[in-house]
């Protein structure tokens, strides 16, 4: 039996959730996300603190929405807003040190805008896969990790993430935890 490239991708997560919950691999402990699903939030009922981040962060932003959730026991807030150009942006803040601290900004992109090498990752691993959305995720350290969200080849939804760092892209198995 001949696997797709995107069955191959399923089969080798699901064997590492397998090895994870066998203690088989340690390598990937904690790299699962536990989220409480988000709610969306009022302004008026955001903290002041989450707010001068986000400002301070991006200081044209017009802030139009936020939402909250726990994600591995930490609380966030993801504020969203548009710039002056129009472009849409949100901020994922959360405590770092006690401090409300921005952890990644996201936009959504079209396929125009992936850096060479990490297209290539996705081509190579999942050739003609065209997804229908593109989250470039920017973790503020160097490292900007790309979310391509479509239906694989049995039509179910399906999230694939390749992670840019110092030129390098590399396709992730697990998903992504700043």
């Amino acid at each position: 039996m001949m696997l797709r490239p995107l069955q191959k991708l399923f089969l080798a997560v699901a064997l590492s959730v397998l090895l994870s919950a066998c203690g088989g691999d340690d390598a990937n402990e904690g790299r699962k996300v536990d989220a409480s699903g988000k709610e969306v939030t009022g302004l008026d009922s955001v903290p002041a603190e989450v707010l001068a981040a986000a400002k301070a962060a991006r200081p044209d932003l017009v802030i139009s929405g936020a939402e909250f959730e726990t994600r591995n026991g930490k609380e966030y807030y993801d504020v969203g807003g548009t710039l002056p150009d129009g472009s849409e942006w949100e901020l994922d803040i959360t405590r770092i040190d006690g401090v409300w601290t921005v952890a990644e900004v996201q936009r959504d992109i079209g396929m125009d805008l992936v850096p060479e090498p990490v297209s290539g990752v996705l081509e190579t691993k999942f050739p003609g896969w065209s997804p229908n959305r593109i989250i470039e995720s920017d973790q503020g350290d160097g490292v900007v990790v790309y979310e391509f969200f479509g239906k694989d080849t049995e039509g179910e939804n399906t999230k694939v993430e390749v992670k840019l760092e110092e030129g390098h892209a590399e396709l992730l198995i697990d998903e992504w935890v700043h």
